[in-house]
């Protein structure tokens, strides 16, 4: 899996404080624990938000029962909850070889049909549930395709759902701010820069256009719940 070629949570929580300087501490420097972690966790949360994260796409199977409109929206075999709003397609399997997607939205003038019966063409959230147009008449299986979500990353072996050296630089960045050393500025210059390239690498087939405006210098500022990164 790509996950398994990042840094656990503990390995880089090691590696931050050893750039910090706080490797020599010895027992000592478990003091300061929590905050690094809080740090990285910040860092795995801004960089998920920045980056594309197509790696994060799977699909899983839903059977469906003749008569029952309304499921979880639900992957049993990841045992994880699926966001409605992360869903890319949804496709009813007709027979071996043919897959017909189903269009998102059900009016009321769909639900007034409550005695048709078919292979399911629409879908749409309620209460919480995927519901489905027409009715199942019959059991049948049900494909989603959706984007996970980011993976765990509050236990020593957990491991990041986006590039390391990513999320470790924007961690040192903050973690140098919040400690008050003299080169968090670079540290933070450091991580833009390594993110325009990760992200000019991500979308070198696309075309965007010239603005006029000249790019700001990032830094690194206090806010209320402590320090974070500002362009």
């Amino acid at each position: 899996m790509i996950e398994e070629r990042n840094k656990t949570l503990g390995e880089l929580r090691r590696r931050l404080r050893a750039r910090l300087g706080f490797a020599v501490q010895g027992p000592a420097a478990e003091n300061n624990r929590d905050v690094l972690n809080d740090i990285l966790q910040e860092a795995h949360e801004f960089i998920a938000g920045e980056v594309d994260v197509s790696a994060l796409r799977t699909k899983c199977t839903l059977r469906l029962s003749p008569g029952s409109w309304l499921y979880d929206w639900h992957n049993d075999v990841e045992d994880e909850d699926i966001d409605p709003g992360r869903v890319l397609a949804v496709w009813v399997v007709m027979g071996d070889t043919c897959r017909d997607p189903l269009i998102q939205g059900i009016t009321e003038r769909h639900r007034e049909q409550v005695d048709l019966r078919d292979f399911p063409s629409r879908y749409d959230t309620l209460s919480g549930q995927m519901e489905l147009w027409p009715i199942p008449g019959t059991a049948c299986d049900l494909i989603i395709e959706y984007t996970a979500p980011i993976a765990r990353f509050e236990q020593d072996q957990d491991r990041p759902s986006v590039p390391w050296r990513l999320l470790f630089q924007y961690a040192l960045g903050v973690a140098k701010a919040h400690y008050r050393h003299s080169d968090a500025q670079v540290a933070g210059q450091t991580f833009e820069r390594m993110l325009a390239k990760y992200k000019a690498a991500q979308h070198e087939n696309h075309r965007y256009f010239a603005t006029t405006s000249a790019p700001r210098e990032p830094q690194v500022v206090k806010t209320a719940d402590g320090f974070g990164m500002r362009v």
